[in-house]
């Protein structure tokens, strides 16, 4: 999850919207993006907005990692295999390439 530039409440509320539409049930890890804010305020406000709402997360939840709209850029594909770690901070995306003997 990424955003730029958007105020701590929509941050707020597209995280409620979430958890209400049942996403985190199924959840077994998030990784944050840096959300890029200008404002020192705002920003103060996106990382407590955060920590409050993953304080009690049942699955692990990593920050600050370079996705989404910031250099460098790393993509992270969909419905990949991946393995998520907090200790340390670590996202480990299977490449999708099948190497088979013939």
């Amino acid at each position: 999850m990424e955003e730029v530039e958007e105020p701590s409440f929509k941050i707020n509320l597209m995280l409620t919207h979430l958890e209400q539409a049942g996403v985190f049930a199924t959840v077994e890890g998030v990784v944050l993006g840096n959300f890029q804010m200008e404002d020192p305020e705002e920003d103060r406000k996106i990382k407590q907005v955060l920590e409050d709402f993953f304080c009690n997360a049942s699955f692990p939840v990593v920050a600050n990692f370079y996705i989404g709209h910031c250099q460098p850029n790393y993509g992270v594909p969909l419905g990949a295999n991946a393995k998520l770690t907090t200790s340390p901070p670590q996202l480990v995306i299977e490449t999708g390439v099948v190497k088979s003997e013939i």
